[in-house]
């Protein structure tokens, strides 16, 4: 009967089967596409595959970068100006990152984030380097012409973006209040609504409205009045949720949306809503402010009343009909309250 192989051998053979397993997935990377297989093994022997938690961030433009990196399996996304801006491009397995800063020597232009759980293989810039000087110079040369061209590219692009991102904000945001317009609802809310829809999840809407605003307007001015739908910016933005969305519906009225909420969640929001309003200190300058001092009349604090409704359809104007029933109730029912 033949011997049994020993411990070592089998160790040296399940070594040899992962060396194998991944050089032939570095083989089918786009950057080592064709290389030969010297080059792969030569590169599996210096690194080790790097597995990456779903947001996770892999380059940014404040880090220096030391390597290139494959990625094996997953997908990144890539972001400019701040990891939360949205998507500019979504790499796929094979992909590579981190090109640019190592050949160009400087740091990441994007930030680079896991979108679900990646596994990338490392080669540091000293591999890089050397793989690069064994290549002709025309080809390294050609490489670098490349290289700057992309990131001259890449900076008139993200300027590109930053100017147009500041051409929406101002197209989609109310210039008083800093919230969103009627425009921006116009086009968000079927689209929230349709897809809380197919995903039969709840979108909670609360419309809400300043109680006697009229007297605002015709006790202190229409300057006082603005500084009360200011105040119920402040009070908004900072009483909603970061996934909320609060607008300006028109005049003294705002209508919050509420993705993935619900009843008993809503009400709390509402709640939140009015307690923050009721308690909110308003005050606007005097006409007859001396040069240089500011001399505020303080107003009466702010009471609203809001309706609640849950979608029940996939109908904008249904869902807002049933928001302004019961706004329309908190009215009646002697304001400053929440009714749904």
């Amino acid at each position: 009967m033949p011997a049994s192989p020993s411990w070592a051998a089998n160790l040296i053979d399940l070594g040899e089967g992962i060396m194998s397993t991944l050089t032939e997935e570095l083989a089918n990377t786009d950057l080592l596409w064709d290389v030969p297989q010297e080059t792969l093994q030569f590169l599996a022997k210096h690194s080790a595959p790097q597995t990456l938690a779903p947001g996770e961030v892999l380059l940014c433009p404040e880090l220096e970068n030391g390597h290139v990196y494959l990625l094996l399996s997953g997908t990144l996304t890539v972001h400019f100006g701040a990891p939360d801006t949205p998507m500019i491009r979504e790499l796929a397995q094979g992909a590579s990152v981190g090109e640019v800063s190592i050949i160009d020597d400087t740091l990441p232009t994007a930030y680079v984030i896991a979108k679900e759980t990646c596994r990338v293989f490392p080669i540091h810039r000293n591999l890089i380097q050397q793989l690069l000087a064994e290549s002709s110079p025309f080809a390294r040369n050609l490489l670098q012409m490349l290289t700057r061209w992309l990131k001259s590219n890449t900076h008139r692009i993200l300027s590109d973006r930053t100017q147009i991102w500041e051409l929406t904000d101002q197209v989609n945001i109310d210039g008083l209040t800093g919230l969103y317009n009627r425009r921006w609802l116009d086009n968000a809310f079927p689209r929230l609504l349709e897809q809380a829809w197919k995903k039969e999840q709840a979108l909670c809407v609360l419309m809400v409205d300043v109680d006697n605003f009229k007297r605002y307007n015709d006790n202190y001015g229409h300057l006082g009045g603005d500084q009360v739908l200011v105040a119920m910016g402040e009070v908004l933005k900072t009483s909603v949720r970061p996934y909320d969305f609060a607008t300006r519906y028109g005049g003294e009225e705002f209508l919050i949306l509420l993705p993935n909420t619900t009843l008993n969640e809503g009400v709390a929001v509402a709640e939140r809503i009015r307690l923050s309003s009721e308690n909110k200190t308003i005050a606007y300058a005097n006409d007859n402010s001396v040069p240089g001092i500011t001399v505020s009349t303080p107003l009466p604090s702010i009471t609203v009343s809001i309706g609640l409704a849950l979608n029940q359809s996939d109908s904008v104007s249904e869902l807002i009909a049933a928001a302004d029933a019961q706004l329309y109730r908190a009215k009646m029912d002697g304001r400053n309250c929440v009714r749904y």
